[in-house]
């Protein structure tokens, strides 16, 4: 008899082509489904909670399959992690209801994004911070990332990944300072939780952040570039490196 069972995974998406499955190239998908075949001896579809983009990184993501398992939980996820790769970790796994499904069954996505603001780039942070150099505004970062919160247009920093809409509610934005811990600057971080987001879409609205951090624009700038619609008006993205999905939050935990 088949359960769909839930699982929490950690991965380093640094040499990923993304979460999701592609017809050619490693996926952190792909690798679960990979390890999951190899354990149970059954090919499984994984559905995941976010399609994380490539090099993007994941402490808190959300996994669902189907599978026949005699034994108990822990032995399957015992099992998993043993063969799985390195840079891969299944954190939590248990049963869970056959209809659960971990994208469309979300409430909330948190995601993370690590600036490591200093003068000198550091190899030990490489794969999952953005370096910027010169000294950075946060209390004009912090000031300007309020606007972002509640329902608004978000087409100035991203498309939909499927359908037309680009209305997206953010519960909360905020910037704050870790360190100087193991690095001789600061690791300056963002925090953005809404209901889901557009392709991109905090890359986005960090690499414009960053320009408020420069001086480049005041911080309530913001406003008028969400008015605007217009990406091209907002400034690069951030690196993949720096972002991570730390947590997805459901209706049964909050």
């Amino acid at each position: 008899m088949e359960h769909r069972y839930r699982a929490t995974v950690e991965y380093d998406g640094t040499d990923y082509l993304g979460f999701q499955i592609q017809a050619r190239g490693r996926t952190v998908q792909g690798e679960l489904e990979k390890a999951i075949e190899r354990i149970t001896q059954k090919q499984v579809r994984v559905l995941g909670a976010g399609r994380t983009d490539a090099g993007v990184h994941a402490s808190g993501q959300v996994i669902a399959f189907d599978v026949s398992w005699r034994h108990a939980d822990e032995e399957l996820h015992r099992a998993l992690n043993a063969v799985l790769p390195a840079d891969i970790a299944i954190r939590q796994l248990t049963t869970t209801y056959a209809a659960f499904h971990p994208r469309f069954d979300a409430k909330w996505r948190q995601y993370r994004y690590t600036v490591l603001n200093q003068p000198l780039r550091s190899p030990l942070w490489a794969r999952k911070a953005y370096h910027v150099a010169e000294p950075l505004d946060v209390e004009a970062m912090a000031a300007a990332s309020q606007a972002l919160v509640g329902s608004h247009d978000f087409a100035a920093f991203g498309k939909p990944p499927q359908g037309d809409s680009t209305v997206r509610d953010v519960a909360r934005a905020r910037w704050f300072v870790e360190g100087p811990g193991d690095v001789e600057g600061k690791l300056v971080l963002f925090e953005i939780t809404a209901n889901a987001f557009l392709y991109r879409m905090v890359r986005n609205i960090v690499g414009t952040l960053v320009r408020v951090g420069r001086g480049e624009f005041p911080p309530g700038e913001i406003v008028s570039l969400l008015g605007s619609k217009d990406r091209a008006a907002t400034g690069p993205p951030a690196p993949a490196c720096g972002l991570c999905l730390v947590k997805v939050t459901y209706a049964e935990n909050g």
